[in-house]
């Protein structure tokens, strides 16, 4: 991306121009359009790019434009659905926000990136409005089992959480089958004729911070451009056991992985439509938006703006397969820049390389009963707790902690000051007790009769596939969130680059070597930080100032 230097003093947006309350009573009129995109093109393969522009009349509502599509199953009705954490957010590759055909805003590996900021919601906000719009499925229930309460209560299965879409279980007062199912809701599922499968709504603001926080007075600024790139789906020359990366799922969820008998097949037969609401403001304040667009100088609006970049934990050589467990420690070092610029948050994303030689070998190979590589619930979009992990990182050349951050509440703690609201997920998603059984086995995982467990592991689907898998870590760096994009919020970095320090244990299981966990780890790291806009009628700048 091209930067310019902001050499002059640009004024100050407008107040109607910032997604907070006014202090005075403004006269608007409500404009809705819904938008068809000027090219489109999906593969269920490959994936696909689609290209809208906005229109150039009033103030873009940013906050609450919405990305709308449909997904058509072709290998069946109801055979299908988005990823349980993620959703419908799984088919959103990238997005790019142009103005003038100069780059605004970018967000790469979006779809794990607005997985990490939607987890910070409340548990009511993520059952009742995003799994309704993005069909991610984070209902959850605890499980008393169908035995007296008088013989049964001393029993963990009077304990056991899950997932209600993972899991349907004979329960005290409910009448599910006595033999568990594992089917997602209907309305979740992608039909085989278009105009019935389930209608993913994405709010932009969703992927964009730009558009959480910022109105866009589309009627005085050069062609705004948004740009989406799709993820891919099934493809037709890998069999459904083999499938990795998808951004679709099996429904209902089958035993094992090898166990599928889709391909995750899709297409996208009607456009997908960005809803777009304008806001017509009274001539008054439509002059104040013309007069700061058209100063010297430009109008300054300030932002948070993320970069990914990624790195890979090395392969452990602890020896598998032998008379008894063995351990190694595996250090590495990344180095992720961001010399010169204003930091606000660091998040990091991990998961086992199933493309690695040590990857294929423990892809379905499983951690005292947890598969911790591939997940037939989520595929990729889950962000894995590796066994001994503990980290620091480097900001100025001073460390950040003084010792190296290796227990696990503290970890949660210190991501949840990333945002107000705090780090929402069951604690056995987060935290397992380096896979501990009795700790994981909060999570239901088994049949149940009069309270004693008839059957074990694949029975259940939430244990063995979502244990540890919505671990994140997280750094913050604001002084205080509540202040958002004020200049001097985050963290000015030197000319010494952001660096971090990150261990875990390898572990070679005895016997079975498949059920190690030696595979590298890769590390995606998404560093939010403040940038500028200064907009001019003409075009934008874009700066670190």
């Amino acid at each position: 991306m091209a930067e310019q230097s902001i050499t002059a003093t640009p004024v100050a947006a407008p107040d109607v121009l910032l997604n907070q309350p006014l202090d005075r009573q403004v006269d608007v009129e409500l404009e809705t359009k819904i938008l068809e995109p000027v090219s489109h093109q999906y593969n269920s393969a490959t994936g696909g790019r689609t290209t809208y522009l906005i229109p150039a009349t009033g103030v873009l509502d940013a906050p609450n434009c919405a990305l709308q599509w449909e997904l058509v199953a072709t290998e069946g009705d109801g055979v299908l659905t988005y990823p349980f954490w993620a959703g419908g957010l799984a088919l959103i590759e990238s997005m790019t926000c142009r103005v003038g055909g100069q780059i605004l805003s970018q967000v790469e590996n979006a779809h794990r990136y607005a997985t990490i900021r939607n987890n910070f919601k409340s548990q009511a906000i993520k059952e009742g409005v995003l799994d309704a719009r993005h069909g991610s499925m984070n209902a959850i229930r605890n499980r008393p089992a169908n035995a007296q309460l008088t013989t049964g209560s001393g029993n963990r299965s009077f304990h056991q959480m899950y997932n209600v879409d993972a899991d349907q279980v004979d329960e005290f007062g409910y009448p599910y089958s006595a033999t568990p199912a594992h089917t997602q809701q209907p309305v979740k599922s992608l039909a085989n004729v278009a105009g019935q499968s389930f209608q993913c709504v994405v709010r932009l603001s969703d992927v964009f911070k730009f558009f959480e926080s910022n109105k866009l007075p589309t009627f005085a600024m050069a062609q705004v451009e948004i740009e989406v790139v799709w993820a891919k789906c099934g493809d037709p020359n890998v069999a459904a056991a083999n499938v990795q990366d998808s951004a679709v799922i099996e429904r209902p969820i089958p035993n094992t992985a090898a166990a599928r008998a889709r391909r995750g097949l899709v297409t996208m037969t009607a456009n997908p439509t960005l809803i777009c609401d304008f806001i017509h403001y009274d001539d008054m304040e439509k002059q104040r938006i013309f007069n700061a667009i058209n100063t010297g100088a430009g109008m300054r609006l300030n932002f948070t703006e993320v970069v990914v970049t990624n790195g890979v934990n090395p392969a452990s050589t602890a020896v598998a397969g032998g008379a008894a467990d063995t351990y190694q420690l595996v250090e590495s070092n990344h180095i992720i820049g961001m010399s010169m610029k204003e930091v606000k948050k660091i998040y990091v994303w991990k998961e086992y390389d199933l493309n690695s030689p040590t990857g294929q070998t423990e892809i379905d190979g499983n951690f005292n009963q947890v598969y911790t590589h591939r997940s037939i619930t989520d595929n990729r979009y889950k962000s894995q707790q590796i066994p001994g992990e503990k980290y620091n990182f480097i900001i100025n050349n001073n460390r950040v902690y003084n010792r190296e951050i290796d227990n696990v509440a503290t970890q949660h703690n210190y991501l949840s000051q990333c945002d107000d609201e705090h780090w929402n997920c069951m604690e056995p998603l987060y935290d397992t007790a380096t896979y501990n059984t009795s700790k994981c086995a909060e999570l239901l995982d088994t049949t149940w009769t009069a309270g004693v467990a008839t059957q074990d592991i694949n029975q259940g689907r939430t244990k063995p596939y979502m244990s540890g898998s919505q671990h994140i870590i997280g750094l913050n760096l604001d002084k205080y969130n509540a202040a958002g994009n004020t200049p001097g919020n985050g963290q000015r970095i030197s000319s010494a680059p952001i660096e971090f320090q990150y261990s875990r244990v390898g572990i070679g299981r005895a016997g079975v070597a498949a059920n190690s966990l030696l595979a590298p780890v890769l590390l995606t790291f998404f560093i939010e930080y403040r940038r500028s806009l200064i907009i001019r009628a003409l075009g934008i700048d874009v700066s670190d100032a």
